[in-house]
């Protein structure tokens, strides 16, 4: 008995700040939420709009149709992915984990976009089956490709992240290809909660709360999980089928909110962090508070997107922009504080499970010139026209190259600076599964186009590059400091290029719902849309990867070295930390004028270094040579595919190299779980 009272008494309590920041936190968003009203209702009135409202005040009608249900349906919808997120960490064991990381919401918006275009039978039934299908799918591959690396944080990041890029392209094709059809479904897959009546809610209300308390009954079970799997298996517990059931309900309300409000993204990773961070210990606490943060963070965000909204132009920002902007400091605040990366792919000593045989260089590069020159002519001769194929003659290639030569040739280019920028970073951080759109670069060059196209500044390319390369290099001063402290190391680099993505992310967000030509045409570079390219701009490329590749020569030591690791290297002579910073800005130049050119997720810089590696090149001076080759021919013939796949309409270089890069990405994930 004293032994039970003694343990009782030294049980930590519930640290104060963690009440305190949740009570801040739904204060703040309710008084923000409010504020606006305030001027027209009094207190007692804009709180009773939730329930009645006086039919001779308009402004009473407005705030019980509009304002409170699009408040309740922000709560409950917080709520809900809180819980789902702290679930989804306690079955994964990843404090990183949530429904947005691991590619379900991205699923389900992918499954909404099927069955609009081939079962629209299935969206009349209901919304939800088509959302948790695609939801399923998203999780299932996500388990399947980690489940042998014991579901590493990092490797879970990875391939949910990618998975959200593939099936993000596999959309972008479908809308370009049915826009007439998905154009309003891109809108609303920005997310958005306004509200215009009470129905979505009450329709809402009861599946959340149902498979809320599904997932609270589960919460012994989940406890058991904390043990480890072999006690929890020896205590009786069926590990596989708990953590099955409690992903399916995570999936069930996930694809639940995305069938109804779209993606509203990084709440189900955010209010777990901030629970955990804050001082919530035990699973229950987890849960409570990571529910009720939830629904506070939601709600603020929303209150901050209809502020975005009041003062711009009047056209919609979408809470999935506000979300993605609030939980990119939270996921940093998460990763910094994270240093479990084991089973990190590329750590091994043979990640690929075989050593290529070794081949010539020349060999290997005159076969690889030999077919990007036989695409060259291909893409300029044979083509189809009004009627049939054709074969265009010699003596018409002036005429033709106006038309297909510029594209070709920037393609070409945009290829060449992908394979070396990529074998740069492979090499620098260890890491074969690393690329260009893994840590960020692209996307911070990305970002600073969205924001040009926007704001309706006509800067032409060479403005168009120079913001590129500031956004690049803006991405990479905060890789710098995020990494720094650990010498640049792959790990934190990886995990600051996943903090960096949120922040792309919400920039696409918002463009999706902005609609109209801009949003069509910035979509379309998005995905790498070669045929606006000029001669000039491609032969100014030209000489740009010319002058950059000049200075290559003088890396070759420092990346041979580093793979040694940091002692080798430092007492070799070679000083890390500086080297290491000089490569990453050759990396972001060279990616920078490639994403002017092919948009910022081809993948190109992650399967031309692989490729160079299977086809025998393990030096780095030949394997920057042969990448370079093969990243110039992945997007010549990509180009070329792009122009007749769907003729006469077209669709992006990017586009089709993205879906490829995906696939071997996701392949290459798989092979080194079962090496």
């Amino acid at each position: 008995m004293y032994a039970e009272t003694r343990l009782a008494t030294n049980t930590p309590g519930l640290p104060a700040r963690l009440p305190l920041a949740a009570a801040l936190l739904w204060l703040g968003a309710l008084a923000a939420s409010a504020s606006p009203w305030l001027a027209e209702l009094d207190p007692a009135a804009l709180i009773s709009a939730f329930w009645t409202y006086n039919s001779h005040d308009y402004t009473s009608v407005l705030a019980h149709f509009s304002w409170a249900p699009r408040v309740s349906v922000a709560i409950l919808i917080g709520c809900g992915l809180g819980l789902a997120g702290a679930v989804t960490q306690q079955v994964l064991g990843n404090p990183l984990a949530s429904p947005t990381t691991l590619g379900v919401e991205a699923g389900g918006q992918f499954g909404v976009t099927i069955a609009t275009l081939f079962a629209p039978a299935v969206l009349a039934f209901s919304p939800d089956l088509a959302a948790v299908a695609g939801g399923l799918l998203a999780i299932f591959l996500v388990i399947a490709l980690t489940w042998r690396l014991g579901f590493s944080p990092v490797t879970v990041i990875l391939a949910g992240l990618v998975i959200t890029f593939f099936m993000g392209a596999l959309n972008m094709a479908f809308l370009l290809l049915k826009g007439e059809w998905l154009g309003n479904l891109f809108i609303w897959g920005a997310g958005s909660l306004v509200q215009n009546n009470w129905t979505p809610f009450m329709d809402l209300w009861p599946r959340v709360l149902v498979l809320a308390l599904a997932l609270v009954l589960l919460m012994r079970p989940l406890q058991l999980l904390q043990l480890g799997q072999a006690s929890a298996s020896s205590l009786g517990a069926r590990v596989g089928m708990i953590r099955m059931l409690a992903l399916f309900l995570v999936v069930l309300m996930s694809a639940t909110v995305v069938s109804r409000v779209g993606v509203v993204a990084f709440v189900g990773l955010a209010a777990p962090v901030l629970a955990r961070l804050l001082g919530a210990r035990n699973l229950v606490e987890r849960l409570v508070w990571s529910t009720l943060f939830g629904g506070g963070l939601l709600l603020l965000a929303d209150t901050l997107a209809h502020w975005a909204s009041t003062w711009g132009d009047g056209s919609l920002v979408p809470t999935g922009t506000t979300t993605a902007l609030i939980g990119g400091p939270i996921i940093l605040l998460a990763l910094q504080s994270f240093r479990n990366t084991h089973h990190m792919p590329g750590q091994d000593a043979s990640p690929t499970g075989f050593i290529p045989i070794r081949r010539p260089a020349v060999v290997i590069g005159s076969v690889l010139l030999t077919l990007l020159l036989a695409t060259f002519i291909v893409s300029m001769g044979w083509s189809p026209g009004l009627q049939e194929w054709s074969w265009t003659p010699l003596s018409q290639w002036d005429d033709a190259w106006v038309w297909r030569g510029p594209r070709m040739l920037a393609a070409i280019l945009a290829g060449v600076s992908l394979g070396l920028a990529g074998t740069l970073i492979q090499r620098m951080t260890g890491n074969v599964m690393a690329s260009p759109e893994m840590l960020g670069i692209s996307g911070g060059a990305a970002l600073v186009m969205v924001l040009i196209v926007l704001s309706g500044a006509e800067v032409g390319r060479a403005g168009q590059l120079t913001a590129a390369t500031v956004g690049a290099a803006g991405a990479l001063g905060l890789l710098i400091l995020l990494a720094r402290r650990h010498r640049f190391a792959g790990t934190q680099l990886l995990l600051g290029g996943l903090a960096l993505y949120v922040f792309m992310d919400s920039g696409l967000r918002l463009v999706m719902a902005s609609g109209g030509t801009v949003a069509s045409k910035l979509l379309n570079w998005m995905y790498g849309a070669t045929w606006l390219i000029s001669e000039s701009e491609a032969l100014a490329l030209l000489s740009l990867i010319l002058l950059i590749s000049l200075c290559l020569f003088t890396v070759i030591r420092p990346l041979t070295i580093l793979p040694l690791g940091d002692t080798s290297a430092s007492s070799l002579g070679l000083p890390v930390g500086r080297a290491r910073l000089a490569l990453l800005l050759l990396a972001a130049l060279l990616t920078a004028s490639a994403t002017v050119v092919i948009g910022p997720l081809s993948f190109v810089g992650l399967i031309a270094p692989h490729l160079a590696r299977v086809l025998g090149q393990h030096t780095v001076g030949r394997q920057m040579m042969v990448a370079a080759l093969a990243g110039g021919l992945l997007l010549a013939v990509a180009d070329y595919l792009s122009r007749i796949v769907v003729y006469p309409g077209q669709l992006p270089a990017g586009l089709l190299a993205a879906l490829v890069g995906g696939l071997y990405f996701l392949w290459g994930l798989s092979r080194h779980g079962r090496s």
